[in-house]
């Protein structure tokens, strides 16, 4: 999809500090909360900064969700649309951005316009309050020269929209609410399709140490891409492959893991290593309807998930179209990306 150049001509620059209401959450810990449904919310660079999801404490104020977290390590900045914990103190502190104009659409592109202008620091020279009150963003501006909320969210809205046009393409659970023709599409046994369903190395939470800029640590959950935290990794560790599929026992889904990982207990993957991601990502959303059939009373064991039967695009040959897959999936993410991109070069 072509995206129109944005004119950023007109567009001004403002201070972060007299954009925005800096702050910090209380001085919080995620190691002191028990796993529950509050996203935790620290100085990750992926998953929206979230990190777990917890209980909060008896009495305990969250912070308020409508604002935009930062990380003072890189600069990854985040809309965040629901109340949450906020990491405070050492290490993975997080500054809190307020502004009474902020919805939910503008604050995605406002996010978008922070990260980029913000990617200059790093773990060993980190933002605070006072530096980043001086730093500027570049916006669109309104008749009277102020930010142009309303024309941030209407640009956002439209980008949400195409994206989820291209999406309502992989919603293939009901045939009857599928837009996509199917009836050429033949089913496939998972287990002949991909021999190698492998268990990786359990490690406990105990035995790993949480570090934002280490390799992926993914649990039995349907959140995050599966990703609990970041852990450091060391020599005794033997690390699942990139470019597989992974998926829990119970109560998960599949995910398409891009980078290599360690995992908890009953983590499993599908070696789909010799595609490309493209296709491994739409298999991904073929396979979910298969993860809601099981539960904690009726696990997903590879066993089971070889026996499952999944319905895929064909080549002329018969066989699964994997290029077709590919490119389906590539143009669904350019959809979002080059919007996203195009919006991030202008305001630099």
């Amino acid at each position: 999809m072509t995206v129109a150049k944005i004119n950023t001509s007109k567009w001004k620059k403002f201070e972060i500090g007299h954009l925005f209401e800096i702050g910090r959450p209380v001085s919080r810990s995620q190691a002191a909360y028990e796993e529950g449904d509050i996203p935790f919310v620290a100085s990750g660079n992926f998953n929206n900064g979230v990190v777990k999801y917890c209980e909060s404490k008896n009495g305990e104020v969250l912070d308020e969700k409508n604002c935009i977290t930062v990380s003072p390590l890189d600069g990854s900045a985040f809309y965040q649309s629901v109340d949450f914990l906020g990491r405070s103190g050492a290490g993975s502190a997080i500054l809190i951005l307020r502004n009474k104009h902020i919805n939910e659409r503008n604050g995605l592109f406002l996010s978008t316009a922070i990260r980029s202008s913000l990617t200059k620091y790093t773990y060993s020279d980190q933002l605070n309050s006072q530096t980043i009150s001086s730093e500027t963003i570049k916006l669109p501006v309104d008749s009277h020269g102020d930010p142009d909320w309303d024309y941030m969210a209407s640009f956002m809205a439209d980008v949400m929209k195409e994206a989820e046009a291209c999406l309502e393409h992989l919603r293939l659970v009901d045939k009857k609410k599928t837009v996509v023709d199917i009836s050429q599409w033949k089913e496939f046994e998972i287990g002949k399709l991909f021999p190698k369903i492998m268990k990786p190395p359990v490690l406990h939470e105990r035995q790993v140490v949480e570090d934002a800029g280490g390799i992926p640590y993914v649990v039995r959950t349907k959140f995050d891409n599966g990703i609990k935290y970041r852990v450091q990794q060391n020599d005794e560790m033997k690390p699942s492959p990139a470019g597989v599929i992974s998926f829990g026992a119970e109560n998960s889904a599949f995910f398409y893991q891009q980078e290599k990982f360690v995992s908890g207990r009953d983590i499993y993957y599908i070696d789909t290593s010799a595609l490309n991601e493209g296709a491994c990502r739409f298999l991904t959303a073929c396979l979910q309807p298969i993860a809601r059939k099981y539960s904690y009373n009726y696990g997903l064991f590879p066993d089971l998930l070889r026996s499952e039967k999944i319905k895929l695009p064909i080549d002329s040959e018969g066989n699964p179209d994997w290029a077709y897959m590919d490119s389906y999936m590539k143009d669904v993410m350019q959809v979002t990306e080059s919007h996203v991109d195009a919006m991030s070069k202008a305001i630099l």
